[in-house]
């Protein structure tokens, strides 16, 4: 009778080879997904802009007489419906629709310029912006923010405006003179800030 001897020493290195070329390919794999997504981050990185406040002017008579100047000063041109802008200060806006009941509210203000393109955007902020015509923002060109860029509440507006809590202002603004503006330029394809300025608020004369 022929004794049959089974080898187990056989059977463990197939299994270890086995496992080893699985683990290679799940780490591959998991190599080519960090790969591709970190190429399309590093695809839409965030422009590289120096913006500069020029000016900033409190309100007279009125909010339309509040102006924030800025000045691209070198760099990247900012696409102006992909860039933002973000002012903060101590002033007011009012709450409600104008002219159809409501109140001034006097606080830290909070105005946010979502999109930066001409069309549909009011008549102060066009006549305002000549240079943005070819929807960009190039070294050289001036942006001109007005208190009253945002049509006063009367249409939909690209320009939000909050003040100590209220959210439902007419979102019209004005900055208090001889306070500080803090203004922030943001790209909304990667949310990262561009750039950041403080200006001090002049009376307007």
């Amino acid at each position: 009778m022929v004794a049959i001897i089974k080898n187990n020493n056989a059977v463990t290195p197939v299994i270890g080879a086995v496992l080893l070329v699985i683990l290679t390919v799940l780490l591959a794999g998991a190599v080519a997904t960090i790969v591709v997504s970190t190429g399309s981050i590093l695809s839409s990185s965030t422009p590289v802009a120096m913006i500069e406040v020029n000016d900033a002017v409190g309100y007279g008579s009125g909010y339309k007489d509040n102006v924030v100047s800025l000045e691209h000063k070198g760099g990247d041109p900012l696409d102006l419906d992909s860039t933002f802008v973000v002012l903060s200060g101590e002033g007011s806006s009012y709450v409600g629709k104008v002219g159809d009941g409501g109140f001034m509210a006097y606080g830290h203000v909070t105005v946010k310029y979502f999109d930066l393109t001409p069309e549909g955007s009011f008549f102060t902020y066009i006549s305002n912006n000549p240079c943005i015509d070819d929807g960009l923002w190039s070294a050289g060109e001036v942006l001109v923010l007005d208190g009253d860029d945002s049509i006063n509440g009367t249409d939909a507006s690209t320009v939000h405006v909050s003040v100590d809590g209220y959210s439902d202002t007419s979102n019209n603004y004005g900055f208090k003179d001889g306070g500080t503006v803090t203004v922030k330029i943001f790209d909304s394809f990667t949310d990262r800030v561009i750039c950041e300025d403080v200006v001090n608020v002049r009376p307007f004369e």
